[in-house]
């Protein structure tokens, strides 16, 4: 059986390989769309997101927060200093990141890093594991020492 869809877990596990990262994959059963539906198997307060925005000046920004949390857009405009920001289109967020929308991990293509400073509260966090239907458990810690992301309260 030939593979048609490009399987973006294994890509992310040879990343976090690579890197020497610990890291744990969970797998569903379908695509896991809300928080709801991860909280099903995995502590909600441990769930973050990985959310794709682009900046008035065109480039990439990963913003990663507690999932239940919400962007403050304006919180973000002022901490780096552009005149706009908005979320990705799903083309923009698969050409930025390498990942598809709902699957997109901390660790990607984009090197311009928020995260909220709520995320660091818990000594593991669970992510977007590549594809819609894995989530991925990290150390918080090692994430953090690897992002180097800038830290900043950007919730709502």
């Amino acid at each position: 059986m030939g593979q048609t869809k490009p399987n973006y877990s294994e890509t992310l596990r040879t990343t976090l390989v690579s890197k020497g990262i610990w890291h744990h994959f969970i797998e569903f059963d379908e695509p896991v769309r809300t928080l709801e539906e991860a909280a099903r198997k995995v502590p909600e307060d441990r769930i973050v997101k990985s959310i794709v925005l682009i900046g008035s000046d065109k480039k990439p920004i990963l913003a990663i927060l507690p999932a239940k949390n919400r962007i403050s857009y304006k919180k973000i405009k002022t901490l780096l200093k552009v005149k706009d920001v908005r979320l990705a289109q799903p083309d923009e967020v698969l050409e930025h990141s390498g990942y598809p929308v709902g699957g997109v991990p901390p660790f990607n293509k984009i090197t311009r890093i928020l995260l909220d400073p709520t995320v660091q509260r818990n000594a593991r966090s669970i992510a977007g594991g590549g594809d819609p239907d894995k989530l991925v458990e990290l150390e918080t810690q090692q994430m953090l020492k690897l992002l180097d992301p800038i830290v900043a309260d950007f919730s709502v």
